[in-house]
């Protein structure tokens, strides 16, 4: 052994009294040493010789014995540690075992042994009442200190109700009357309202601390915000970590400074067999923005989850996805995650998806604008409204002013009653109850509709998005039947390529003419409107073959036709299954164990009259089924997370509409990711409510946060 680490070598060498205070603590409280020594002492019995050995029970008997391993010889504790007169059990430690007994018994009964024992013992007594004291005053301390930390965080829960329930609303937290004292702002409002309606406990603690939050500074709104969001985004990615697929949807939203922000959403299975679409924040784009800067985005979104063998489904819409790069991101994306197909997501609504293909000509994107300010000239004004109500007697189509919504109805009514809005405008116009902002905008409508280029496209467009938007009905009610969506995109795309000749041009032409007839000065050139009627039907058949380019890969998802289980028990689909083998080969490894399974699901009666396969999924999920039917499980939420699939009665599934819902009603002119998911993923923030850890994870972000005037975290 070490002498360093004897206890007694190092008594030996510096008395106990030369000792720092808290290592006589320590050494007070580990106590004497009680090694087993190896003594060994010669005697001799009669003509007997032998050895005498050290007995450890020697420890129990005598309290004040100790030993030196090192040494290996007998010392007396007390008179080790206090003694002042010096004797062989304080020095050089006792040995001779022959005559151990009686020395022992000799030094426990002098005057000086027990005089350091008494010592000792006192010592020893003062040493822990000095520790007690001190570890009470800490506990004492530590409770003080944590139950001012549960009533801060008690507090803070409180805030946070208020965040969440103004981000719910799509309220905002302060305007700029916040110095009016009737009116503080919706925060501060709301706050004074509920506080009044709190424990006492809560009131009693928010004024011990009231100096600190006295103003409700927006530095601690948005602080709070932001806690609340990073505690949403950490919960999405841990989902996406845990689910075995996602796909991605890519789509633009303007803000009011007519700002272009990138939106994107995540859709995929959560590994409770629910399928979810999430949102993942907005990010800025440029206008000169290229493929590889949008795949940069998309990279930088989702390279934490596995992209690689992860994402199984790319969609893009809008202008921050522009039609001349999007044949280009999609096969960037693919270079990166083959398995991610390029498909046509049911939240965007196909003509709008081809009008902002067509925005890239100037006429078209202006046309477009007009048509637009029109029908919200009528909406924005309910005695504009009773006019047109009275005059065409019919109401103008609802127009919500989202990208998502269908421009073909509009389209429609003003192709239908293309006069009788002339003659609408001219009553508003000449009409003296009008106002001058109502007749300002009738003239610049009326202007329009006597222009021959606005007309003339507007019947361009209304007869192509007939067939388009009849291709989406089918689209969205039969997104499982892949063999009948291949053969009405055909049908659709044939349809509009019989339009592109002189005699159609023409139609549209001399409809155009009637509708305007033109004046001499203004340009009705047959050959540059024939070059543009050319060049749209060009770019909507590119737009529809781009889109659709990966739908013959989908066949494999009649597998999952609930409406054919029946069918498919006695016919089995060999070509979707063949399908599903060449579009997914690295994500189905055994078909022949998948083909078994289904077959079983198929012949099964009771899996034959679901509605959705989402109802099997379900089923899956409830019965335990998963390690029964693995491939068909990894089939079907595979499908479930294509965004070109359907979902009945799922209302709040589409987080695109969320998300245009969100910004149609948000007011700020910097519209960010933390305030619009308080708002998008209300849904799941109510799912996080019900669990203990919900308050908590946001707290403990915001009590990680630098300068914070408020204890939030707990000492142990």
């Amino acid at each position: 052994m070490n002498p360093v680490t004897d206890v007694v070598v190092m008594l030996l060498e510096t008395p106990l009294q030369r000792w720092k205070s808290g290592s006589k603590n320590d050494l007070l409280k580990v106590g004497r040493p009680i090694p087993v020594l190896s003594i060994l002492t010669p005697d001799k019995k009669q003509s007997k010789v032998f050895c005498r050995s050290f007995n450890p029970n020697l420890y129990q008997q005598h309290s004040w014995l100790c030993g030196s391993h090192y040494i290996q010889k007998l010392f007396c504790w007390p008179c080790l540690l206090i003694g002042q007169v010096k004797s062989v059990w304080n020095t050089i430690g006792y040995c001779d075992l022959k005559n151990l007994s009686r020395s022992i018994q000799i030094h426990q009964t002098s005057k000086e042994h027990i005089h350091n024992h008494l010592e000792l013992k006192n010592l020893e007594k003062n040493s822990f009442t000095k520790k007690y004291i001190v570890n009470e005053h800490g506990n004492l301390f530590k409770k003080n200190y944590n139950e001012n930390v549960r009533l801060n965080r008690l507090f803070i829960e409180h805030l946070i109700d208020l965040v969440l329930f103004l981000g719910k609303q799509e309220l905002s937290f302060c305007d700029h009357k916040d110095s009016d004292p009737l009116n503080k702002g919706n925060f501060k409002e709301l706050f004074d309202m509920h506080i009044n309606r709190c424990s006492q406990e809560v009131k009693n603690h928010y004024k011990s601390i009231k100096n600190t939050f006295s103003d409700f500074s927006k530095s601690i709104q948005n602080d709070l915000i932001m806690c609340i969001s990073e505690s949403l985004i950490n919960q999405i990615k841990n989902e996406i970590r845990l689910c075995k697929f996602y796909s991605i949807q890519i789509d633009d939203t303007t803000n009011i400074s007519q700002n272009t922000q990138c939106s994107i959403i995540i859709r995929y299975v959560t590994d409770k067999s629910k399928l979810v679409e999430r949102f993942l924040g907005f990010h800025n784009v440029n206008e000169d923005h290229t493929a590889q800067d949008l795949f940069n985005l998309i990279y930088s979104a989702l390279h934490e989850f596995d992209i690689e063998n992860k994402l199984v489904c790319q969609c893009y819409d809008g202008t921050c996805v522009m039609f001349a790069h999007l044949t280009g991101l999609q096969a960037i994306v693919k270079e990166l995650a083959p398995n991610a197909l390029f498909t046509h997501s049911l939240s965007h609504r196909l003509n709008l998806v081809l009008q902002h293909g067509c925005s890239i000509n100037t006429k078209c994107r202006i046309f477009f604008a007009n048509l637009t300010g029109i029908f919200t000239y009528f909406h924005d004004s309910t005695s504009r409204t009773n006019i047109v109500d009275n005059i065409l007697g019919k109401r103008i189509p609802q127009f919500v002013q989202s990208r998502w919504s269908s421009r073909s109805k509009i389209l429609n009514t003003l192709v239908h009653e293309w006069s009788g809005l002339i003659n609408v405008f001219n009553f508003i116009s000449n009409d003296p109850a009008s106002s001058s902002e109502s007749i300002c905008g009738a003239i610049g409508h009326l202007k329009n509709l006597k222009t021959f280029e606005f007309a003339f496209l507007a019947l361009v467009f209304s007869n192509i998005f007939i067939y388009t938007d009849n291709l989406f009905n089918v689209l969205q009610n039969k997104s499982f039947d892949i063999e009948f969506c291949l053969i009405k995109i055909t049908t659709t795309c044939d349809l509009i390529k019989k339009k592109r000749n002189k005699y159609e041009f023409l139609k549209l032409f001399n409809q155009a003419v009637t509708f305007t007839k033109p004046t001499r000065n203004e340009s009705t050139n047959q050959s540059n409107f024939k070059i543009l009627f050319y060049e749209i039907i060009d770019n909507i058949l590119m737009q529809l073959n781009t889109r659709f380019q990966d739908t013959n890969k989908l066949l494999f998802i009649q597998l999952a036709d609930t409406t054919k289980f029946k069918e498919f028990s006695c016919k089995f689909p060999k070509n979707a299954l063949n399908n599903l083998k060449s579009t997914y080969s690295n994500i189905f490894y055994d078909i022949n164990k998948l083909k078994v399974e289904l077959e079983v699901l198929y012949s099964d009666v009771k899996y034959q009259n679901l509605l959705h396969i989402y109802d099997m999924v379900k089923i899956i999920e409830q019965d335990s089924l998963k390690d029964i039917l693995p491939e068909v499980y990894k089939l079907f939420i595979l499908i479930l997370t294509l965004p070109s699939n359907s979902v009945p009665n799922e209302r709040n599934l589409f987080c695109l509409k969320r998300i245009k819902t969100y910004t149609r009603n948000s007011i700020s002119k910097l519209r960010s990711s933390s305030h619009a998911i308080l708002s998008i993923e209300k849904s799941l923030i109510h799912q996080l409510k019900e669990t203990e850890s919900f308050y908590d994870n946001i707290i403990n972000i915001y009590a990680n946060q630098k300068d914070k005037s408020i204890n939030l975290a707990y000492k142990t």
